[in-house]
């Protein structure tokens, strides 16, 4: 009966297939989605477009500086396949790093902005370091690919987040106290939820695993944090390049154009869930196939390249036929007036997600430090054209300006992800003809 019972432990240590992870990813990122969507609803019909605005300020001073301060941990541990730093080196870099992004971003929102909107930025920088530091817990289940666990953490934070900021809000229409409460609800998921579950993932697949004490030796914490280097300035200069529109319309048009170009953005998130629900799926198959079996890995990235394509031609479509009732119906008709900026918005995230899928092919095969000259090119690219466009074209110079740079970083990385296939130490024979 014993081998019997060992068979069975390790068929249920067999990761689910891709499609049923896929599965799990997408309606979690899609719950996820629809929350925020609901609260930025909120805003737009119980208060003007400027609350709106400093809403979408707010999230343009802090999300680089958080991201940045991401170390993106969770993409080095998700590739770590040999685990080459233990839990405790990850949360010692992870609460220090969370520590440095709040400080600067409340430092950044003091200096630059009157006190009612730096008090705002303070808050939503406590707010996105909170939610990296889930990132974190959420990459162990992500790793060992068991998605149906991230989501249900992305599933109870997204309604309680819900539930905390709609409540605030309406009470008291005070923007500060609405973000305070996706603060607690973060807080309370990663301690109730994120925590003990990442906990047994990790008892189930590591030989040892002694808890989430932070392990203060610092040589391994600062090799840490140089693997992790490239990745966060990538990811920092990713999300400015992503808000700079934002920022120039802030200076150019007034903060009413943010509030109306904030709340058109963030539908397209609907698409980006989609392909970032492929990304946890299938980073870390990509990351075992490249270095294990090159083949599938071509095989595989081009599928996803293909993939996302299909979908982001067919939602332009959905943007194109239905861009104003959907507009009218999740915020007011003064949004639907902007279709024609929703639908180019439309076909940059279609552009974006390839990019993505290319980005995805770097981190798999381990080439973090050639990102950095890729994601600043393309922030240049996005800076250079936003500030060319926007005073001619309004709304959509800051479309177009997106759809320039995604198209420029796309490109960049699918050279180097196409380098690294040929360079591999398996012989070009193995790849499917015609790839390389």
């Amino acid at each position: 009966m014993r081998p019997c019972k060992a068979t069975n432990n390790r068929d249920s240590m067999k990761p689910p297939s891709l499609k049923v992870n896929f599965a799990w990813a997408f309606i979690g990122n899609a719950f996820y989605a629809l929350c925020g969507y609901l609260m930025l609803s909120i805003l737009a019909k119980t208060s003007s477009a400027e609350t709106v605005g400093l809403w979408g300020i707010a999230q343009a001073v802090t999300l680089p500086v958080a991201t940045f301060f991401s170390l993106r941990l969770y993409t080095v541990n998700i590739t770590d396949i040999r685990n080459e730093y233990p839990t405790g080196h990850y949360i010692a870099v992870r609460l220090l790093a969370s520590l440095m992004s709040v400080m600067v971003a409340a430092l950044i929102g003091f200096i630059f902005y009157p006190v009612s909107a730096a008090i705002v930025i303070a808050m939503m920088g406590i707010s996105q370091s909170v939610a990296e530091v889930r990132l974190y817990f959420s990459s162990n289940m992500q790793k060992y690919e068991r998605l149906s666990l991230s989501t249900w953490s992305q599933i109870c934070e997204g309604l309680l987040t819900l539930l905390l900021f709609g409540l605030l809000f309406w009470f008291t229409h005070n923007l500060s106290l609405a973000i305070a409460g996706t603060i607690v609800s973060r807080i309370l998921i990663l301690l109730i939820y994120d925590m003990p579950v990442s906990a047994t993932v990790l008892t189930a697949h590591l030989a040892t695993f002694t808890g989430y004490r932070p392990r203060w030796e610092w040589p391994r914490l600062w090799t840490l944090c140089r693997q992790s280097a490239p990745l966060a300035v990538v990811a920092g200069i990713m999300t400015v390049s992503q808000n700079i529109p934002r920022l120039v319309m802030d200076t150019m048009l007034g903060r009413e154009a943010v509030g109306y170009f904030t709340a058109l953005s963030l539908l397209l998130v609907a698409f980006t869930m989609i392909h970032a629900a492929m990304g946890n799926t299938a980073l870390p198959r990509l990351s075992r196939y490249f270095a294990e079996n090159p083949r599938a890995f071509v095989r595989l990235f081009v599928r996803l390249i293909g993939l996302v394509l299909f979908l982001g031609i067919a939602f332009v479509a959905v943007a194109f036929f239905f861009g104003t009732p959907i507009l009218s119906l999740l915020f007011t008709p003064e949004y639907a007036r902007h279709k024609d900026v929703f639908v180019m918005l439309a076909l940059s995230s279609c552009i974006l997600s390839v990019f993505s899928v290319s980005n995805w092919g770097l981190n798999a095969t381990r080439q973090f430090a050639v990102q950095v000259p890729i994601y600043i090119g393309t922030a240049i690219v996005c800076g250079i054209s936003s500030w060319l466009l926007i005073p001619h074209y309004g709304l959509m110079g800051g479309a177009h300006a997106f759809i320039i740079s995604y198209l420029f970083g796309a490109a960049m990385c699918l050279v180097f992800v196409i380098k690294a296939i040929r360079g591999n130490t398996v012989t070009a024979g193995q790849y499917p003809a015609g790839l390389l």
